[in-house]
C-alpha cells in the first residue's frame, strides 16, 4: 500500500512526484463490489504535483477485470484504461471557489492520500453498465425468454405486438369519440 500525508508531500515535494506503480486492489474492489469475479493488479503511470490549490494527481490507470455478463452471468474479460485528473485537499478546506467548475476535488480524511483507495474508487466509477460475452455482443446467442415474457434490445425492431387481457378487451372502446 502506498500512502502519503498532505503535510509530508508539502514538505518534501518541490518537484512533481512521478508515479510508475503496480497496485493490487483485488481485495479492496471485491469488498466494495461483490459482482466482480477477479481483478488484475492495476498499472498506474503519472504524477502528483503541488500547486496553490492543493495536490493535483494526473495519471493513467490500466486494469483487467473479469465481470459477469449482464445477460447470461458468464464471465467476461474486461479491460479498462483511463486517465484521472483530480485535486486532493485536506478535509478542513472550505474555500472551493478557486477551483474550476470541471475540477474534481477529493477531500482527504486526516490528510492521508492512499493510492490504493484512489485507484479503487476510480475503477469502480468506470465499471461498464453493460457487459456482454463476445457471442452476445454480435448477436449469436438467443435473448432470454420465458412464458409470456422475452428480453428485447433497446432500439431493436422486435415484434412488439401487445396482447390485451381478454377480460379488459371491452374497455378498448370506452374512450372512442
Amino acid at each position: 500500500m502506498i500512502k502519503w500525508t498532505l503535510d509530508e508531500l508539502r514538505r518534501n515535494c518541490t518537484e512533481p512526484l512521478a508515479l510508475n506503480e503496480t497496485v493490487d486492489i483485488s481485495s479492496l474492489i471485491k469488498s466494495k463490489n461483490e459482482n466482480v469475479i477477479s481483478v488484475s493488479p492495476a498499472k498506474v503511470n503519472g504524477f502528483f504535483s503541488l500547486d496553490q490549490l492543493g495536490l493535483l494527481g494526473t495519471f493513467k490507470i490500466k486494469i483487467k477485470l473479469v465481470l459477469p455478463s449482464t445477460r447470461s452471468l458468464r464471465p467476461v474479460n474486461t479491460e479498462l484504461s483511463f486517465t484521472v485528473s483530480e485535486y486532493y485537499v485536506d478535509h478542513q478546506t472550505d474555500n472551493l471557489a478557486e477551483f474550476g467548475k470541471n475540477d474534481v476535488v477529493i477531500f482527504l480524511a486526516d490528510g492521508l492520500l492512499d493510492l490504493s483507495e484512489v485507484v479503487c474508487e476510480n475503477v469502480l466509477a468506470r465499471l461498464p453498465l453493460k457487459v456482454l460475452t463476445p457471442e452476445e455482443a454480435v448477436g449469436k446467442t438467443e435473448l432470454p425468454k420465458g412464458n409470456g415474457w422475452q428480453v428485447v434490445e433497446e432500439g431493436s425492431s422486435a415484434n412488439t405486438k401487445v396482447q390485451v387481457d381478454p377480460r379488459l378487451a371491452k374497455l378498448k372502446d370506452f374512450f372512442k369519440d
